[in-house]
């Protein structure tokens, strides 16, 4: 039987296409990776660029990761920005801040929180993941969303 291999071209042409679609995103490896690195190259750089959804990190620093904060702002029933979900790694930690501008209620679910939001006062929780799932974060005067944490 004669085993069959890719011709030299394709393979290089393959990781060109890899390297280009990286370049693109703004995470090229280094331009000492040679063709046979491309491919763990690309993982470590796009795992430490970004939080991948498991909360893992390639990075092999003992420096801590830059601390992420998201901002909800309450106007009447306006929420800023729009109720979305955002992405927790478990073990991942992220700071919460919300302004209403009305006394109320912040409560966390899944992290047994609940705080009191005085008008005008930003109020920050830090918030860890710890068991997946998809929690919501809500205000209770009047009950709005503001977001959900999925902790993956």
């Amino acid at each position: 039987m004669t085993k069959m291999t890719w011709p030299t071209t394709l393979r290089y042409a393959g990781c060109a296409a890899l390297v280009a679609g990286l370049a693109a995103c703004g995470a090229a490896p280094s331009s000492g990776t040679s063709s046979n690195d491309a491919s763990s190259a690309a993982t470590s750089t796009a795992s430490s660029s970004s939080p991948s959804p498991s909360g893992s990190s390639s990075a092999s620093s003992s420096s801590s990761p830059a601390q992420r904060t998201v901002t909800v702002t309450v106007r009447g029933s306006r929420v800023t920005p729009a109720p979305r979900t955002v992405e927790l790694g478990v073990g991942e930690t992220m700071t919460l801040t919300v302004t209403s501008d009305h006394a109320d209620q912040l409560h966390v679910h899944g992290f047994d929180i609940e705080k009191e939001l005085p008008a005008g006062t930003p109020v920050s929780v830090e918030l860890t993941g710890e068991s997946p799932g998809v929690y919501e974060v809500e205000t209770h005067h009047p009950e709005l969303r503001l977001l959900k944490i999925a902790v993956r």
